[in-house]
This record gives structure tokens, sequence and C-alpha cells, in this order.
């Protein structure tokens, strides 16, 4: 079972109030809070990703539709009109990511992004790495749009090293007392998004970035973390600082429900594009200026939830102007072509089996990789789109070409089975002319071409791979220095012109990537904590010896 799967109560916000949550992280809503303490409600969600409209899922339960940053904002409203009616303060924060992944948020770069969070009274988002996918330029400029601060305490501009954004904001609940919400990115800035977009940029210590800014303001009243870091390193700075009130993350983009708790910090992250708003109640003590998690919890969003007719008036407007272009039927599939994240960043799928035989058969190459985390959403069986396309593959890929040898290509392949499952790395490869078989994070085989030759380390190949790759994005320091020819052809425009040229699709996996068990009578050992994948499901691992570590 997929954490991605994992069961939570669902309902909507009337229901959701009345209900007892999980242990460690839990209490009754409708509760009074004592007069001697300030009520506090955090409302949170991370990595919208430009998912402005509702969606269609497929999972265990059928396909059905979520999200939608209309409802959102509904129900935000709803929270906030009756948190004012009982006294309580309502602040709302994004924990990063809010661009890319949409024909909407591509087309428009950010812009209705910015317009319906400034509507929905966002107090403030913390940077994610998406956030550049459009270039510094562009971020800087919806940066000085949004009625927000965007906060970073480790992205600094490299030629004065001065920091790009607001470390910490800090909002005052009473006399003398404040929350000071710190935002802090991940480094994987530097290597996941395309090199010339934040060529300027440095990423310090996020740890010690945040560190310094903690020291400084505690005292002023109770500090959280709006992170959009990997889970690992919201465990760090737990540990760091135990004195945090509570960390909220982005980027690994799973729902810890319940909450997370290190070193007594509670951890907090609300899945992806929408699906969930997040909600934390604490009281604050006057005297001491610490806070206390009374309740907490995630409202999925779903469909026959109500809009807020400004937001869904703004989201109406730019798909209008998207034009019918987008709504064109190019072809048909007969599959679905499979592009989910607990998937696609981990094995074989029909979607990455279908790009990389476009990618091979436009540039005659012999072997072509695709990295994972540019294919951002499954096609569905049955007609095809412009933005099914679009929401695929959301980047402005351009294919290169470039020459490796044997062992240059076993390099790149190590480099792809190096995650777990559970690491979701946006770096493993989809392939096509090769095929491999994978024990744990070993290549045990590699062969190449339709004869299924084993491949030579000596001899020299030519690949095809996205630009991105070509600089050495996602960790592939095997193409830096490397002379490559760009081809002038884009992959997207490639893959519709494939689906009309073909007419009807009908794609299945077809054994490129093997995955074999590893024969091992020991356990093994984890030098972290981390999320494991366990005969009885996906489960916390403390760090230690594990035999369900992989």
């Amino acid at each position: 079972m997929s954490l991605r799967h994992v069961s939570i109560r669902t309902g909507i916000v009337i229901v959701f109030l009345l209900v007892s949550l999980m242990p460690g992280c839990a209490g009754r809503f409708g509760e009074k809070e004592a007069p001697a303490h300030i009520a506090l409600t955090i409302l949170f969600f991370n990595d919208l990703h430009g998912h402005l409209q509702p969606f269609e899922i497929k999972d265990e339960k059928g396909v059905r539709e979520v999200g939608g940053i209309a409802r959102m904002a509904a129900l935000i409203r709803d929270i906030r009109q009756e948190n004012s009616r009982r006294g309580v303060r309502t602040v709302v924060l994004m924990a990063g990511d809010m661009l890319q992944g949409t024909p909407m948020s591509t087309v428009f770069k950010g812009e209705p992004d910015i317009k319906c969070l400034n509507v929905m009274g966002l107090d403030a988002a913390c940077v994610g790495n998406h956030e550049f996918d459009f270039g510094l330029d562009n971020f800087l400029k919806l940066k000085s749009q949004a009625g927000f601060p965007f906060l970073s305490a480790n992205v600094v501009l490299k030629d004065h090293g001065g920091l790009l954004c607001r470390p910490f904001r800090m909002v005052s609940l009473a006399k003398g007392i404040s929350l000071t919400v710190i935002g802090v990115t991940t480094p994987e800035l530097l290597t996941t998004t395309r090199q010339d977009n934040v060529a300027s940029l440095g990423v310090r210590d996020p740890v010690a970035s945040v560190r310094e800014i903690y020291d400084r303001l505690q005292s002023k009243g109770p500090v959280m973390l709006l992170s959009h870091s990997r889970h690992q390193t919201d465990r760090d700075m737990a540990e760091a600082m135990p004195g945090l009130a509570a960390i909220i993350g982005g980027h690994d983009q799973i729902l810890l429900d319940p909450c997370r708790k290190v070193g007594g910090v509670p951890i907090f992250e609300a899945f992806e594009k929408g699906r969930y708003l997040g909600r934390i109640d604490l009281e604050i003590d006057p005297a001491t200026k610490k806070a206390r998690l009374v309740r907490s919890g995630y409202i999925p969003i779903t469909a026959g939830m109500p809009e807020d007719a400004q937001v869904a008036a703004i989201v109406a407007d730019y798909d209008k102007r998207l034009g019918e272009r987008f709504k064109e039927v190019i072809g048909h599939s007969d599959t679905f072509l499979d592009g989910e994240r607990e998937r696609i960043r981990y094995e074989e799928t029909s979607l990455g089996d279908f790009v990389t035989d476009v990618m091979r058969q436009h540039t005659g190459a012999q072997i072509a990789f695709m990295n994972s985390g540019a294919l951002r959403a499954s096609i569905r069986q049955g007609p095809v789109t412009v933005e099914d396309v679009f929401r695929a593959v959301p980047y402005a890929n351009e294919l290169v070409t470039t020459q490796l040898t044997g062992r240059e290509v076993e390099e790149v392949l190590k480099r792809s089975v190096s995650g777990s499952r559970e690491d979701e790395d946006g770096g493993f490869l989809q392939v096509s002319g090769i095929s491999i078989t994978v024990a744990g994070r070993r290549v045990t085989d590699i062969r190449v071409g339709p004869e299924g030759r084993h491949l030579d380390e000596k001899a020299v190949y030519t690949v095809v791979v996205p630009d991105f790759l070509s600089t050495g994005g996602d960790g592939y320091a095997v193409f830096k220095g490397k002379q490559c020819v760009k081809t002038g052809l884009p992959l997207r425009d490639l893959i519709i012109d494939a689906i009309r040229r073909q007419g009807t699709i009908a794609v299945k996996k077809e054994e490129r990537i093997r995955r074999v068990e590893e024969k091992s009578g020991q356990c093994r050992r984890l030098k972290r904590a981390a999320w494991v994948r366990t005969p009885t499901g996906i489960q916390f691992i403390e760090a230690g010896c594990s035999p369900f570590a992989t």
C-alpha cells in the first residue's frame, strides 16, 4: 500500500470540526479555549503545482475528481469567519512549489496562481524549487505581485551573498507576543531546476540558517518553520531546535497523517496539488509564550464542495484565455498511460516507455533516457487532448544527443537506481533501447538494442536526453563537459505530433526495467530514519537494523 493512499477521515469542514483526531497530534474541535490562553489556527497546503482547477485521479477507489483552488478558498473563508466569531486568529501558509504542472500555470507563468492566492489571503509562502521554472526574473515579477511575502532563510544571490527573500514573518498575536514563521528551501533547488534559471543563486545549509533566526527570536513567542525540504531535513531541524512549535513541510509530497513528532516537534505535510487543506489548532500561554498543540488534521478537497466565487472567476477567465487549442482532441489512447508519482519514480511505466520511444525515434539515438521527475501526470484511457499532454509533460525540454561509452552508460544507470521506492527520486530514469535488471539499488545486468546484447564498456553509444539532464540536472554529473548536440526538437511537441500521427495508441510496459529481490538473510541497517516498504505497507522506521530496508 502506497503512503499516498493512507486513508483519512473524509467529509466537509462541519463534520471535520466534530471528529476526534489521532493521539499525539489530537484533541477535540468545538472545545472552548481557556480565557488565559491565545487561540490560533494555522491552515496550510503545499506543492500546488499550478493545479487551480479540479482534476481526476485513479486509485483503489476508482476514478474520481479532487482538488480545485476555488473550493479550497471557500473552505479557508468559512474557517476564518467561524474563527473570527470565536475570537480565534487564523494564519494561512503554503510550503512552496506553487508553479508548474498545468497548461494554465505554464502558459501564464504563474500569474493566475498569484492572483488566486492573493484573494485567499495567504499570509506567507516559502520558496520552492519550482518557483524558478520560468526563470529568476519571472519569480521576481511574481514576488512583486504577491500580496504576501515569499520566505527563505537560505537562498542567496551569489554576487553579494544577500538573501533573495525575507527569511521570516512575524505575526502579532497580542501585546508583546508574536508568531514567527521562518521559511527554508531545499538545497536540491540547484540540481532539480534548469541550471541557467538558478545560475546566480546559492543555497546555504538549511539547519544553520534557520537556527540563527530561531535563537534570536524565540523569546518573542512561538516559532514555526515553513519548509520546502526533504522530510529527513525537517527531522534534522526538529532535533536541532526542539522548541519549535511546528514544522509545515513540502517537497516530498507526502501526507503526514497523523503528524510525525520528533523531539516533541510535530511535523506536518499536506500531500500535493491542493488535494488537502491542513489544519493545526494551537493555544499559547501568554506567561511563557509557549505554544501547545491542541488538535490537527487534514480536510480533503473533493467534488461537491462549495467554491469561492471570486477565485472561481479568476480561474474561469484564464481557462477561457487558454483558448480552444488545449481542448483539441489529438488522438485516442487504448490504455492508461501511467505517470503516477509513486510508480514512475521507481519503476518502468507505460508513459515512460511511450515518451522515451518518441525521443529515440525522432533522433535516431541508440538509447533514450528521461528523468521521471519531468513526467508529472498520467494520460487517461480514451480521447487525448493537448491539455492532457501538457499536464503529463509540463516542462519545455529540448532533446539533446551525446556520445557515451558503455562504462559511462553504466554510471548513468547506477545513479538512476540509487534511491528507494520511498525516496520517490525524480532522477530515476525511464528508458528506451536498453533493458536492465535491478537488485535493490544495484544494476546487475544491462542489455542494448533489439538483439539484447550485453553492454560493451568500451563501445560508444549515441544517447538522447532532455536538455535538463545534459547540464547535470538531478545529479547526472557524467553529462557535464560532454559535447552535446542540440536537436532543436521540443519534446512535448514531438509527443503531440506522435499521437496525432498514430491516431490511436496502445502502450504497455515492456519489462525494460526488471526488479528482482536481493537475497540476504541479514537485516539491513538504516543510517537515518526513513519511510520503508514492509509486508504490511509503508511504515516509518527509525535508524538502526531493519529487515525491510532496501
